[in-house]
């Protein structure tokens, strides 16, 4: 009895854990408002730097123009006070806090109708950066508050570099533009000095054009035919007859004798078969 009284306990206890948490993150991330916000007014103390005032001011103005006025709300107009700026807690020690208040004030009865307390803490310290990250924190806390639409970030291109002309090419110098004079009251405009004509300067006669004179045609060289030398008549020699070199001539036989020494160097007819 006394393990199941403790085991409800705990659950009735871990039901209230859930509870308490779902209320503080309910207070915490409030409902945002539906307001027609019509223009911004950012304004702080003169200690602090222009540059963060006139950032918030250039954000939300913009969030401003990107949002598509709703249906039936009210229209109101914001302003922006930053209180101070210091610095966080524990890990952020290093980074700027700021605390700003933020209220709506209604066109048509000129009556506040929404005011609200903040602090945003700056995601960076570095010095660069951390000035507009901390406008863009703050920027994005009112977006949400009164339902305003992010802007588009348009990136615009970086001038071109790139020349097509000569490092030993002369420097272009453009003419300086004369400046006008202006009138003087009850005076009449300036009188352009005269310039003096140049003398006439008499043009030559033109020389008068060749006559076209007709090309020679190139000679023409007589064709040389070179005769060919006439060779004598070689001999023909029978069909039966023996051709010369041959260790066997054509239709005869012949027998090879084994044995006795033949010196071709010495006998010319050593290699000539015997009939």
């Amino acid at each position: 009895m006394s393990a199941r009284s403790l085991r409800t306990a705990i659950a009735f206890g871990l039901v209230l854990c859930l509870a308490s948490c779902a209320s503080i993150q309910a207070r915490m991330f409030p409902r945002p408002l539906v307001y027609y916000v019509r223009n911004v007014t950012v304004i702080a103390d003169a200690r602090l730097p222009l540059d963060l005032i006139a950032g918030v001011d250039a954000r939300v103005s913009a969030a401003i123009a990107a949002t598509r006025p709703p249906q039936g709300a009210e229209r109101v107009v914001l302003m922006v006070k930053i209180d101070r700026l210091d610095h966080g807690d524990g890990a952020r020690r290093r980074m700027e806090r700021a605390h700003f208040t933020v209220t709506a004030t209604s066109v048509d009865t000129g009556e506040p109708v929404a005011e609200g307390k903040y602090v945003v803490n700056a995601p960076t310290d570095d010095p660069r950066f951390a000035r507009g990250a901390l406008a863009e924190e703050i920027a994005a806390r009112i977006r949400f508050d009164f339902s305003l639409a992010h802007p588009l970030v348009r990136s615009v291109p970086a001038p071109k570099t790139l020349s097509t002309r000569l490092k030993t090419d002369p420097e272009i110098v453009s003419a300086p533009t004369p400046l006008a004079t202006p009138l003087m009251s009850g005076g009449s405009a300036p009188v352009k000095p005269a310039l003096a004509a140049a003398p006439a300067v008499p043009t030559p006669p033109a020389a008068p054009k060749p006559t076209p004179v007709e090309m020679a045609a190139p000679p023409v060289l007589p064709v040389t035919t070179v005769e060919k030398p006439a060779y004598p008549d070689q001999p023909t020699l029978p069909v039966s007859a023996p051709k010369p070199g041959t260790t066997v001539e054509q239709g005869a036989s012949g027998t090879v004798r084994l044995g006795g020494g033949c010196d071709p160097t010495v006998a010319t007819d050593c290699l000539t078969p015997k009939l």
